[in-house]
């Protein structure tokens, strides 16, 4: 009997320590912003959508036409989506600077977006599009927040996928609009001289 505990408790240990590597797996590749998705095509059009501001006004992918557009796509109950908050806010301007609308979507309903943009004083633009009443998210094919999507000038998808500032797509449209916003900086103060 004392045999049978003893390989029973090495078998789970076995099994403990699989589990534990399966996971740092996991968690690498997200951090990595690789985990498998769907996603929307680059170059395919964007599909179309109708939304609203928290005012009230009606937005649709018309309204960025002839625009580059940055969707990025919040829940007020993701806590990723809450700790990014401050870098999509200083993301903003930079993206401005570069000719990007910098646009949160909140996929909860008017009321929940509203108490998430005064707690956390968001400056921003912001879209609700909630998930029970519209099909922005699943048009788009996006599975969790924090995702994007940015879109070119001709409305058509330029890139998408995780928020993640640390690899892939985000961070280096992240960092082209912080260098063009510095090599713009240079450049007024060089033409003062």
């Amino acid at each position: 009997m004392e045999q049978g505990l003893v390989l029973s408790s090495v078998l789970l240990w076995i099994l403990v320590l699989c589990n534990l590597v399966l996971t740092l797996a996991l968690i690498r590749r997200a951090n990595a912003g690789s985990l498998p998705r769907e996603g929307l095509k680059e170059g395919q059009p964007a599909p179309d959508f109708t939304v609203e501001t928290l005012s009230g006004q009606r937005v649709t992918l018309a309204t960025y036409a002839q625009r580059t557009v940055a969707l990025v796509f919040v829940e007020p109950t993701c806590g990723p989506c809450r700790e990014a908050l401050p870098s999509y806010e200083a993301l903003g301007p930079k993206a401005t600077q570069s000719g990007v609308d910098l646009v949160l979507v909140s996929m909860a309903d008017a009321e929940q977006t509203r108490r998430f943009v005064n707690e956390f004083n968001i400056q921003l633009p912001v879209l609700f599009a909630p998930r029970e009443s519209n099909s922005f998210m699943q048009d788009y094919k996006l599975s969790t927040t924090p995702s994007y999507c940015l879109i070119d000038q001709q409305g058509k998808v330029q890139a998408t996928g995780f928020t993640n500032l640390k690899a892939g797509k985000w961070k280096a449209l992240a960092e082209s609009w912080e260098a063009n916003t510095t090599r713009k900086t240079t450049m007024a103060v060089n033409e003062r001289r």
